[in-house]
């Protein structure tokens, strides 16, 4: 994600630099994660390595509650903090939003989790297509897929995904990594996205 204003906001959005960490909290993953739940709200993991030694670590966890609060005072609880970890020089913060228009918002980074066909943009021509085999090999496609009754996850930067669901499509760079999970690449970001096509459990 990008870094806006404040160093507070590094923590806040998650760089999404896919950085390894140590597992220790159990049920959270280790890397920068956004998970589309079943109940259509959006679960995202931030793990982002701080210098403890320069800045103030309470002052930032008070910062980041803030800007909740903030929001959800005009958005009826719309963003909740899951967990404010710090230790090992890292930070994790993870957070949940009641849905994707929520986390859009909140984080001003293009998002979208719906339907594949009110999916409100062209997907450009020139977007290559694999198809998911049945061993999770994928098989590069000609032309890019009819992608109706599917669900349509559209992500703008490098990050773990996990969707609701089993994964039928993907873009070029995305790596899948199970059934209803992925790794969208470095290259990915707001004018290079990652397209996932899932039918939906």
């Amino acid at each position: 994600m990008k870094i806006r204003n404040t160093v507070m906001l590094l923590a806040l959005t998650g760089l999404m630099l896919s950085l390894p960490a140590c597992s220790y909290i159990k049920g959270y993953p280790d890397t920068n994660t956004v998970e589309f739940l079943n109940d259509g709200s959006l679960r995202e993991t931030s793990v982002e390595e701080f210098d403890q030694d320069y800045y103030d670590m309470a002052d930032l966890k008070d910062q980041v509650l803030a800007a909740v609060n903030s929001y959800n005072e005009a958005h009826e609880g719309a963003v909740s903090v899951n967990l404010y970890d710090v230790r090992a020089r890292k930070v994790r913060l993870v957070m949940t939003y009641k849905d994707p228009a929520a986390y859009e918002e909140f984080n001003t980074q293009p998002l979208y989790a719906g339907p594949a066909g009110d999916y409100g943009k062209e997907i450009p021509e020139e977007t290559s297509f694999s198809k998911v085999k049945e061993d999770l090999s994928l098989k590069s496609l000609n032309q890019q897929p009819d992608l109706k009754d599917l669900t349509l996850y559209v992500v703008t930067n490098p990050v773990d995904v996990a969707v609701s669901g089993r994964i039928e499509y993907v873009s070029g760079d995305v790596e899948l990594t199970g059934l209803s999970s992925c790794r969208t690449g470095e290259n990915i970001s707001e004018t290079n996205p990652a397209y996932i096509a899932a039918r939906s459990n």
